[in-house]
């Protein structure tokens, strides 16, 4: 696989990962707590710590497995195949089980958050969160298998691991970020974001689980 093939087929599978919105609103209401700007910086930086936590166990389990299977060769690849057509019968699954269950919104600034002043809650929050994120987990696998199964120099994975974790954490990150950069205008865009998202989470869940299960399966059925 060359190196331009394995940047395209795993940044869509990345982006797809980032697409959380019950992470995003989780860190939204951390950002949206009362207490002044430093108060609700900190609480986000916990949150961040704990989503972190997360990912980085998703890429050493991953890049574990990945380690003991064959090396990526031309033509077919029975090993890709499977992997990405079962991660695709279980993103089916949750687009089904996310359409048909009852929406429930997430409140802004969830109680008890804007009362804290440790990195404990929203730490432990953040970690919950990501762990519960089974749509992510599912879009990162296969995109974990491309960087670790990949024939490429050290120095090309490297850098495909710390962009998969990074894009996968973008909608932890890149809020507070927004916030830093942009102050009450920022706050304000986030704000009006979150309460579209909230409104539409349901169905974003359920898209980008359906949608992806069809790439997927495509992929899979191609790697035969």
């Amino acid at each position: 696989m060359r190196d331009v093939e394995l940047w395209q087929r795993m940044l869509p599978l990345a982006i797809g990962a980032a697409v959380s919105p019950l992470v995003l609103l989780g860190q939204l209401a951390q950002l949206s707590g009362s207490g002044g700007r430093a108060l609700t910086l900190r609480r986000s930086l916990g949150y961040l710590l704990g989503t972190l936590a997360v990912v980085l166990i998703w890429t050493l389990a991953a890049g574990w497995i990945a380690h003991r299977l064959p090396t990526h060769q031309p033509g077919a690849d029975p090993v890709a195949a499977a992997v990405q057509l079962l991660l695709s019968l279980a993103l089916a699954a949750l687009a089904l089980q996310t359409w048909r269950r009852p929406l429930e919104e997430v409140p802004p600034g969830r109680p008890g958050q804007a009362a804290t002043t440790g990195l404990l809650a929203p730490l432990l929050q953040g970690l919950g969160l990501m762990a519960v994120n089974v749509t992510s987990l599912v879009l990162f696998l296969p995109a974990a298998q491309l960087v670790g199964r990949s024939a490429q120099a050290w120095s090309v994975r490297l850098a495909a691991w710390i962009a998969l974790d990074l894009i996968t954490l973008l909608p932890v990150w890149l809020p507070p970020l927004l916030l830093l950069l942009s102050g009450p205008v920022g706050a304000r865009l986030l704000d009006r974001f979150g309460r579209w998202v909230n409104r539409h989470r349901r169905a974003i869940d359920a898209a980008v689980a359906a949608g992806f299960a069809l790439l997927l399966a495509v992929r899979g059925l191609q790697d035969l």
